[in-house]
């Protein structure tokens, strides 16, 4: 089977981290699912945000979001796929990226 350059799935180290982290968190959640505290539950409704720690980058927050995704549903969530297709990935990238994270 040959790859085309274009479709070869080419992220930078902080993109393969923001992956590998995505994955921990999510065979942590598998593992251990994480209840919201009271007081956190209460502080989110009343300003109305759920505080959650973002990773800076939208790029690498849409690959971490879709890596985590996949792998807590083991498949894509095809939901999210057009936003990482807006931040340049093709479509055999994306699937290259959920055979990696199912």
């Amino acid at each position: 089977m040959t790859t085309d350059r274009k479709d070869a799935l080419q992220l930078s180290r902080s993109e393969w981290k923001a992956v590998a982290h995505a994955y921990d968190e999510a065979e942590a959640y598998r593992l251990a699912p994480v209840r919201r505290s009271i007081l956190g539950a209460a502080i989110d409704r009343l300003t109305g945000t759920r505080t959650e720690l973002r990773i800076a980058d939208p790029r690498r927050e849409a690959l971490s979001r879709f890596v985590c995704t996949v792998r807590r549903a083991r498949r894509a969530d095809e939901r999210l796929v057009p936003e990482l297709i807006a931040f340049g990935f093709n479509r055999s990238q994306v699937d290259a990226l959920a055979l990696l994270s199912a």
